[in-house]
């Protein structure tokens, strides 16, 4: 089941798009908002849900401009396209093609396999040899949520590479991060504070790493959460992208409207592309949905946005968003440090790898 994206231009403003669905227990929501009409490096993000089986994906793309900044080709109207803007976009091609194989029971390579067959096979043939360092044919980030619903528990698989994040969202606990940047630093208000060179992400034609977490019997109701940097990179403090997701959810009067504010949101504070799919399992009604979350919100609220609120100057702020992260990492970094499977993709592949579910 595919859902069905709505558009809106937006006059002068960058073009955006969200999509919203609603089936049986099912709630998600999808934003895309890009900074460069027609150039954004983030790819729209992926959500697919396969009814019969009750397993669905949801992911993030977010090319690399720095190291993909140079142009891959054009597209039809002329617009020269970076290397970053096609990564990100056969990244997104490439995890839907393969979990549309994985849900109708089709063997073929692994997902890994299958994102080093697709980039590499973009490499242009008469690409220069000798390049910087710090160049990358087709980089891009991914980050990908693969769940399976069973009964009232749900077991999700995280993958990524890079620095988009996976996430799930429970009324006791919050927000909680179940990937791991690709960085030197991970201290999330650190990265908040100054941005860190990635160690690794998806590219042609060099090596780079799938991590791969499986959370297995997570109880529902929950929220599975994948976003870009633009989203959760550019608040305050760690606390207020929860935020932004908790009071926009509480003014929409339906999912349609949940994205749009969020869409709205992320484009008045962000400054960069900035992309997010969310689904909400075991939710009977938007509105339970609403009210499941509404005293995690007035946590919110309490602990980080009123404290936020309060400062003037730069030390206030230093020293809110510092009380703020303390408090609030308690439960953020729950799955932190959960059990990491490497999936490692070399320049000389080993054989390939069929029948394998990553």
């Amino acid at each position: 089941m595919l859902i069905e994206a709505t558009c809106e231009p937006a006059g002068d403003e960058p073009r955006l798009a969200t999509w919203h669905v609603a089936v049986q227990d099912l709630i998600a929501v999808a934003v895309w908002v890009p900074k460069r009409p027609g150039r954004g490096e983030d790819a729209e993000p992926t959500f697919l849900h396969h009814v019969p089986g009750r397993r669905g994906v949801l992911g993030v793309y977010d090319g690399l401009g720095g190291a993909g900044a140079r142009v891959a080709g054009r597209a039809a109207d002329g617009r020269r396209l970076s290397h970053a803007f096609v990564a990100s976009r056969l990244a997104h091609l490439t995890v839907q093609s393969w979990f549309a194989d994985l849900a109708e029971g089709i063997t073929g390579p692994a997902l890994p396999q299958r994102l080093a067959e697709t980039l590499g096979g973009a490499r242009s043939a008469t690409r220069n040899k000798i390049v910087g360092t710090l160049r990358r044919d087709f980089p891009t980030t991914l980050a990908v949520l693969d769940y399976q619903q069973t009964g009232g528990q749900v077991t999700a698989t995280a993958a990524w590479a890079g620095d988009s994040r996976c996430y799930l969202l429970t009324g006791g606990s919050g927000l909680q991060q179940l990937s791991q940047d690709d960085s030197d630093i991970q201290d999330a208000l650190e990265l908040l504070i100054a941005d860190q060179p990635m160690t690794n992400v998806v590219s042609a034609g060099t090596d780079f790493t799938i991590h791969r977490r499986v959370f297995a019997g997570l109880r529902t109701p929950c929220v599975l959460v994948c976003a870009s940097d633009g989203f959760f990179g550019y608040v305050t403090a760690p606390a207020m992208f929860e935020h932004v997701l908790l009071s926009e959810l509480d003014s929409a009067a339906g999912a349609g409207e949940w994205a749009q504010n969020l869409a709205a949101r992320v484009r008045d504070y962000t400054s960069d592309d900035a992309s997010l799919v969310a689904v909400a399992l075991g939710f009977g009604s938007f509105e339970q949905l609403k009210q499941f979350f509404r005293n995690r919100l007035r946590q919110l609220n309490h602990e980080h946005a009123e404290l936020l609120d309060k400062v003037a100057g730069r030390p206030e702020l230093v020293a809110a968003r510092r009380r703020s992260w303390e408090i609030y990492q308690r439960d953020y970094l729950h799955y932190f440090n959960w059990p990491t499977e490497d999936l490692a993709v070399t320049r000389s592949p080993a054989p390939e790898q069929t029948g394998a579910r990553w």
